[in-house]
């Protein structure tokens, strides 16, 4: 059972959204309640910020495609200065504070809704570990590590660590 207050609102949406989003519930095996307050979740957020912040929406596959043509030591420098500047700038700019919370939160927020893979995150024995899996192969593993350590270390003035494969990243670091 959720901790989460609900509300009930009534509204009224377009034939075909409400066809398509039956079918979507449906296919997904989930109640039209529950998709309606995951894209609802989503909106709130992410889309708002996001938009509101200029963020751009690319495919993995082009993504992957750009990282395969940079150099490393540019896509380092890429990913740097996307974790120490833009990602501290996001957080400030939707949660209006650096600390452990806000950044987790932001970590969370990275790969649920923009794409770069799929997050699991610990909090035990005074430590924080962030296990990502990702499609985006070796180059990717390599941007996502300097973003990464970058935000944990200009954000949290904190050491970190990564473990890193083709497709996985593990950090690690204390709150």
């Amino acid at each position: 059972m959720s901790s989460k207050k609900t509300s009930s609102i009534t509204f009224r949406i377009d034939d075909s959204y409400g066809d398509i989003l039956r079918k979507v519930a449906e296919k997904e095996g989930m109640s039209l309640n529950t998709l309606a307050n995951k894209i609802f979740g989503q909106y709130v957020e992410y889309d708002i910020f996001s938009t509101k912040f200029g963020m751009l929406k690319i495919s993995t596959d082009t993504f992957r495609r750009i990282l395969s043509k940079i150099s490393d030591q540019d896509i380092i420098d890429l990913a740097t200065r996307a974790g120490s500047q833009e990602a501290k700038e996001f957080i400030l700019f939707k949660w209006k504070e650096l600390n452990t919370d806000s950044v987790t939160d932001f970590i969370l927020l990275l790969f649920e809704y923009c794409g770069y893979g799929r997050c699991h995150m610990d909090r035990k024995e005074g430590k924080i570990s962030v296990s990502v899996h990702h499609d985006l192969k070796e180059k990717g593993s390599l941007y996502l590590e300097h973003l990464l350590t970058s935000l944990i270390q200009t954000t949290l003035k904190k050491p970190s660590t990564v473990d890193s494969t083709e497709d996985v990243l593990t950090l690690h670091f204390q709150p």
